[in-house]
């Protein structure tokens, strides 16, 4: 499957805030705004300590990417990509990958997505190419307060990422990106960017979906 367009970080902790009726909420409005896809993100403390309520808000926003034929990928963790039966897992904070994406496929099945995360590592980048891997994203293109591990990126390694993959592995760009700096990153060459606070944090998300879909399309 290959996948572009506007990828939605959804931070599942967010629940604690909001509550889970609230998150469902916002995805349910970011996607009817134009989002192509969603990654279920949680710290993995907090899966040991809450595990039955962010089951069931994994559930929850699963089920509302699938009625809009959206994908939910699982960030990290295989297991849980196969308890819930997601369409693939996102990959961040290796260095590479201890399995490769075939041994990933075997747990998870050969139809599912999988997506890594890279930095200004251009051996990660070929790894990627070397294991068929769906899509490379890159973090942080910007600097943001969403994510405060992320090494920065520069937009030049965007149009190299891309020279070595070619067009059949797209390219994502996360980490800060706004309606008001988008225009660079696909001018860079970027298939799609990947947000997080942009639509968690908007009044109206579905207005906010609709900009950043409008920027990229």
């Amino acid at each position: 499957m290959k996948v572009k367009g506007l990828y939605f970080v959804v931070d599942i902790n967010a629940i604690e805030k909001l509550g889970l009726e609230k998150l469902c909420e916002i995805v349910e409005k970011a996607i009817k705004g134009g989002v192509d896809i969603i990654q279920i993100w949680g710290d993995s403390s907090k899966w040991r300590t809450d595990f039955e309520k962010l089951s069931e808000a994994t559930k929850r926003l699963i089920e509302i990417a699938h009625k809009h034929n959206v994908p939910a990928l699982i960030a990290n963790d295989v297991e849980l990509c196969v308890k819930f039966n997601a369409d693939g897992v996102h990959l961040d904070g290796y260095e590479i990958p201890d399995k490769s994406c075939d041994e990933i496929r075997k747990i998870i099945g050969y139809d599912k997505i999988i997506g890594i995360t890279c930095g200004n590592d251009i051996k990660k980048i070929e790894w990627a190419k070397e294991n068929k891997v769906d899509y490379i994203s890159f973090c942080s293109i910007f600097p943001t307060s969403s994510v405060d591990s992320c090494e920065i990126v520069p937009l030049e390694m965007i149009k190299k990422a891309k020279e070595i993959l070619g067009e059949d592995v797209p390219v994502f760009a996360s980490g800060g990106i706004t309606i008001e700096n988008i225009d660079d990153v696909i001018t860079a060459g970027a298939d799609g960017v990947a947000v997080i606070s942009a639509i968690m944090k908007a009044e109206d998300p579905e207005k906010v979906s609709s900009e950043f879909k409008r920027k990229i399309t």
